[in-house]
């Protein structure tokens, strides 16, 4: 009996220890999981791969094309023998067969330019894929820090309620000995509860946070859902260089930029195919074709003897070669409207190349503006945590002795509970922009 007692124990240790030990996320694994099941990311990588194959088929048309063709007829009454050309009454079956094969020597270089164009698109749709990497990027790092900064404002709530909790306790005392009045226990009571509220409406905002991080990885929803937590050094004050200078520094490291500029060549080179068919055409062809006839014979006329299909094959095998030359002059406009299209296309996609541009330095000039701004609210806003904190502390140690009441001592509480709150929020916004304005320069967002 006391065998089976220890294995229980054992094993029931070892559940324990196992459940206490859940898989925690590093921002690395959420990122790497997320890009790995993003939609957005796999239909961009599918994309492309129909760029590859567009490129491959363009490829293949700088070499000969190769056919077979074949076909067996039967013939009734008076016809002609394909195998002769003469004449024949009797019904007989006929077959044909060849192969041939075209090559086009020149086409006013369509099928470099096409082949050129294909190459850029796949270029451009590389980097279509890592700017829809890094969109994921952001947003796995705002839905990370959104968890830590729950992680701290839950650590916060239940700081503060376990020191109006030791408050109760010391109240409680003062009131039994008459020192306090009972008022000034319910008044602590009430912020007690007030506390309680605080604690939970910020759990659920940290559950809240999980579920948004775990809908950006795209996995299952689960209740035992952690991440790691960092050590997240202090945010440093100093902004080395100017916006214009991160921004120079970002047109050569996003892959938006690149993207948008591979594009603008593709249109140009778009534009050289649809000029390039108001040039000849120049064609090479071959053909080698056979046929038999059943009513065909050989022989003397007196006494004729069957010819057997595969030697009447071969005595009618036959060759033939053709060069062609086609000289584009009027093809109801086809020629001249495409050439239009493609320059308005190509219009289009530097405009899109600036405005890609345009809206990046924006972005930049943004964050650079934003960071600014929330570093001189963080540092604004831990003077102001350490001011109020020396006064919430000269205010307990009066409420602790009698000479300050609940009222005016709840109000010091509360203002500095704020200030903590209120930091935090500085801080964690302080750190996003700060690596929003990395990310821009090519720097990879870790934790």
């Amino acid at each position: 009996m006391k065998r089976f007692l220890f294995l229980t124990m054992v094993v029931l240790l070892i559940a324990s220890t196992a459940t206490g030990q859940e898989k925690r996320w590093t921002f690395r694994q959420c990122l790497d999981t997320a890009l790995q099941h993003n939609i957005s990311v796999n239909q961009s990588r599918l994309s492309n791969e129909l760029n590859k194959v567009n490129l491959e088929q363009t490829k293949a048309n700088r070499i000969p094309s190769l056919s077979a063709n074949a076909s067996e007829g039967l013939n009734l009454g008076k016809n002609v023998d394909p195998t002769t050309n003469t004449f024949v009454t009797q019904a007989y079956h006929s077959t044909n067969v060849g192969i041939s094969s075209n090559l086009n020597l020149f086409n006013g270089l369509q099928n470099a330019n096409t082949i050129r164009q294909n190459q850029i698109t796949v270029e451009s749709g590389q980097f279509d894929i890592e700017k829809v990497k890094n969109d994921v990027t952001l947003n796995i790092t705002t839905g990370y820090l959104q968890v830590l900064f729950s992680y701290e404002i839950v650590a916060a709530a239940k700081s503060q309620a376990a020191s109006t909790a030791a408050q109760v306790d010391r109240t409680e005392k003062l009131v039994r000995v008459g020192k306090s009045p009972e008022s000034d226990l319910l008044q602590i009571k009430s912020q007690q509860a007030t506390d309680n509220l605080s604690i939970i409406t910020a759990q659920n905002q940290l559950d809240l946070a999980k579920v948004t991080l775990m809908q950006l990885m795209e996995i299952p929803i689960t209740d035992d859902f952690e991440i790691e937590i960092p050590v997240l050094e202090e945010p440093a004050m100093a902004l080395l260089q100017t916006n214009d200078a991160i921004y120079q520094k970002s047109l050569g490291v996003l892959p938006q930029i690149a993207s948008a500029g591979l594009k603008t060549n593709a249109a140009l080179m778009a534009l050289k195919v649809s000029e390039g068919a108001r040039w000849p055409r120049l064609m090479l062809g071959g053909s080698l074709n056979s046929n038999f006839a059943s009513s065909r014979t050989q022989g003397s006329s007196v006494n004729p003897e069957g010819y057997p299909f595969f030697t009447q094959i071969w005595d009618n095998i036959g060759q033939s070669f053709n060069l062609g030359l086609s000289i584009p002059i009027y093809n109801n406009r086809q020629i001249k409207s495409n050439t239009e299209r493609a320059k308005i296309n190509l219009l289009t996609a530097q405009l899109n190349e600036q405005n890609t541009k345009n809206v990046l330095r924006k972005s930049v000039e943004q964050t650079y503006t934003d960071l600014k701004a929330s570093m001189k609210k963080y540092e604004a806003t831990k003077e102001q945590l350490l001011a109020v904190e020396a006064v919430y502390a000269n205010s307990e140690k009066k409420f602790d002795v009698g000479v300050m009441n609940a009222t005016d001592f709840l109000i010091q509480k509360n203002n500095f509970i704020q200030s903590q709150s209120n930091l935090i929020q500085a801080k964690y916004d302080y750190i996003f922009k700060s690596k929003i304005l990395d990310f821009y320069q090519g720097k990879a967002i870790q934790f």
